[in-house]
């Protein structure tokens, strides 16, 4: 018997090194992929960083708008190309017009529909003018970004303003590139199309609840 075991432990270390060595059964990783993510999908930070102060920057100086606007009079408002702050491109629907939204002797601060004067640290003031429904929504937390607690009886709470993720010149967000979707281990291979199922689809394998798995 001793001698039989001395001849079947070499013979079995050799089956299973051969079995090793020829992989049969190779694995096969169950995850897809990993796909890039574009920083910009997962920012934390507002989309846009204006300023909220009534400044413009030229030349590496900055100013107070009112520095400039108080010796420097604009003429009548026209569809006249713009000689200065020529990076702006006007593309707010039926808003045509500068002096709908800017002060016109008072140029840091904004309008209301009175002619009185919107601080420019408050641009949701002067939204809310012509998006009466958004700036609901915004004030109630449905739109737009909300910051710090929910429950403000444990911390601050703070709204993001509209400036800080629509261009007020050009309001519409151009196109995103979508986040890719979740790497859910159960779901399976997502690029093929599987038949219809009343079971759970989140279930690979057959079980009382789910008898039709996705295969």
């Amino acid at each position: 018997m001793n001698t039989k075991r001395i001849y079947w432990v070499p013979l079995l270390l050799l089956g299973s090194a051969l079995l090793f060595a020829l992989n049969p059964l190779p694995y096969r990783d169950v995850v897809p992929p990993r796909v890039p993510v574009a920083p910009s999908v997962i920012d934390p930070s507002p989309v846009r960083h204006p300023s909220l102060e009534p400044q413009y920057v030229v030349a590496g100086y900055t100013y107070r708008c009112s520095e400039c606007h108080r010796i420097l009079p604009s003429p009548a408002e026209t569809l006249r190309t713009l000689g200065q702050h020529k990076e702006i491109q006007l593309r707010h629907g039926l808003n045509t017009r500068c002096f709908n939204c800017h002060h016109r002797t008072n140029r840091d601060a904004f309008v209301d529909e009175f002619g009185g004067e919107i601080a420019w640290d408050e641009p949701q003031l002067l939204c809310a003018r012509c998006h009466g429904p958004v700036y609901r929504d915004w004030e109630a937390g449905s739109h737009g970004r909300v910051n710090g607690y929910w429950d403000t009886a444990l911390g601050p709470q703070t709204k993001r303003r509209c400036v800080e993720c629509h261009d007020p010149h050009n309001p519409p967000f151009h196109s995103l590139s979508p986040a890719p979707a979740p790497n859910t281990l159960r779901m399976g291979v997502q690029t093929e199309s599987h038949p219809p199922t009343t079971g759970n689809p989140l279930r690979l394998w057959p079980s009382a609840d789910n008898p039709t798995p996705h295969p």
